[in-house]
């Protein structure tokens, strides 16, 4: 019996040993059939491609560490168990109780949403509600459940005394562009000290723009206002993940 050809089984060891690896490398590892083999053989093997980077990485899903989301970011490339960015935003939102508003979805995906968003609700794939400054993304069949839970939500944090900071969508974006390029422990201090600056409210404020939990933020807060900082470290001692040695650069493989 001939052997098959274009054999699957250096690819699954290369992908089991990188985790994710980039269409190119991936010819390569099969000994560089078409482009259309490459992805008849991905499918054979459970293959998953990024939705960001333009799906350039491939992973498998068997290896994937997906969260509740059906999410995993993984040296700054994002995959989803629903494979696309457009068909995982639908299922984000639907799957959601109140819906997400663009800067909540952008910080839990960690990719711009806008036009996609704005491709959906062009495409009546999904609904949209203006609440105070922002739409409201949500479900294009349970949409009005999920407005009245919102709003609910709204109204409450409203009568619990948190008050309402508007901040413009031009500081919302430039806010959200730098958290990507800060490291966990930057990102922390400085939305604690953006909520210090808006004062009563700033936490649920800057988390409403941001997305970031106002758990997070507030822990920030406190850390600045405490002088609780330790430069020399991303986390305090004894947090996160033991120091992994590297020997080549750091990053999405080639």
């Amino acid at each position: 019996m001939r052997p098959e050809e274009y054999d699957t089984s250096r690819l699954v060891k290369v992908l089991e040993t990188e985790r994710i690896l980039t269409l190119d490398r991936i010819a390569g590892a099969l000994g560089k059939p078409s482009r259309i083999t490459v992805f008849r053989k991905l499918a054979q093997v459970g293959g998953r491609a990024s939705y960001s980077h333009g799906g350039r990485y491939q992973t498998l899903d068997r290896i994937a560490e997906y969260d509740q989301n059906g999410l995993w970011h993984f040296r700054g490339v994002h995959f989803s168990r629903q494979g696309t960015l457009l068909r995982t935003i639908v299922e984000l939102v639907e799957q959601s109780p109140q819906g997400y508003f663009a800067a909540e979805l952008q910080a839990l995906l960690e990719v711009r949403v806008h036009n996609a968003l704005a491709h959906l609700h062009e495409a009546q794939r999904l609904a949209r509600e203006q609440l105070a400054n922002q739409y409201l993304y949500v479900s294009a069949t349970a949409g009005a459940r999920q407005v009245e839970t919102r709003e609910d939500a709204l109204r409450q944090a409203h009568q619990g005394g948190v008050t309402r900071i508007h901040i413009p969508d031009e500081v919302g974006d430039s806010m959200r562009w730098l958290l990507s390029v800060l490291n966990e422990q930057q990102r922390r201090l400085y939305l604690g000290l953006e909520s210090i600056r808006l004062g009563h409210g700033g936490d649920t404020a800057i988390a409403r723009i941001t997305g970031v939990n106002v758990k997070t933020i507030a822990q920030g807060r406190r850390q600045l206002q405490a002088r609780d900082v330790t430069p020399e470290r991303i986390r305090k001692a004894g947090a996160g993940r033991p120091p992994v040695k590297r020997k080549r650069r750091d990053g999405p493989p080639g």
